[in-house]
């Protein structure tokens, strides 16, 4: 790995946002999942419809983010981005009670699906506008690299979390191998509140790339190809 990547300024804040994308990412899906089919009762199936709304505003507004990319710094997207990511998982934590009616959950979800089309792809080509082209090859398996790096510590991170949270709330049981399809009724109220409680470290680890995105230098265009000048006759 070259090093000398590192020495560009936005190449080096890009892996620490989607390292910390890619850890939000990975790590809401756990409680999220267990709060729907162990609380809510829901199938597998029906617990993956809650994200629907999520991937639908993601590809709606991608082409749209797109377009913007060449023309805006790149603070200005990805700022957005991170806050609007960092706010819907904060309200969707607070909508994990066993009562919400399940539809509000997609209001937070379509918000996370907003954020989530100012990230990704504006995140790459800031990364990798700057980098010459003999580094390009060695660029992106550092910044796919730093993404898998973020998911696997987010997945391990979510998963010690929720156990405190399950045993600090009283409930020192691993909830995978519960009977049945949903837990017992008298500890819903308080399983809801552990992974609710876990759900918080997602936006938490967002404002790391929040912070970077509001780092991020204007890119230059110095690698961009000159038009061609006719040589003097």
């Amino acid at each position: 790995m070259p090093l000398r990547l590192f020495r560009d300024r936005n190449f080096s804040l890009a892996n620490v946002g989607i390292s910390t994308v890619s850890f939000a990412f990975t790590a809401m899906a756990f409680p999220l999942m267990l709060y729907a089919q162990l609380v809510r009762g829901l199938s597998p199936t029906r617990a993956a419809l809650l994200l629907v709304p999520m991937a639908v505003l993601s590809i709606v507004l991608a082409p749209v983010v797109g377009k913007l990319t060449d023309r805006l710094h790149p603070r200005s997207i990805t700022a957005v981005g991170f806050a609007a990511l960092a706010a819907a998982l904060v309200w969707l934590s607070l909508l994990m009670t066993p009562d919400v009616s399940l539809w509000m959950m997609l209001f937070p979800m379509a918000l996370m699906g907003a954020g989530s089309a100012c990230i990704w792809a504006p995140l790459t080509a800031t990364a990798t506008r700057n980098l010459p082209m003999d580094l390009a090859g060695a660029g992106s398996g550092v910044y796919n690299a730093m993404r898998q790096i973020g998911a696997v510590v987010g997945s391990a991170a979510i998963a010690l979390l929720m156990d405190a949270r399950l045993a600090a709330n009283g409930l020192v049981f691993d909830p995978t191998k519960a009977t049945g399809s949903e837990l017992p009724p008298q500890v819903h109220e308080r399983f809801s509140i552990a992974m609710a409680e876990a759900l918080l470290l997602t936006p938490a680890v967002l404002l790391l790339g929040l912070l970077a995105a509001f780092l991020f230098a204007r890119p230059s265009h110095a690698q961009q190809p000159q038009p061609a000048v006719a040589p003097p006759a």
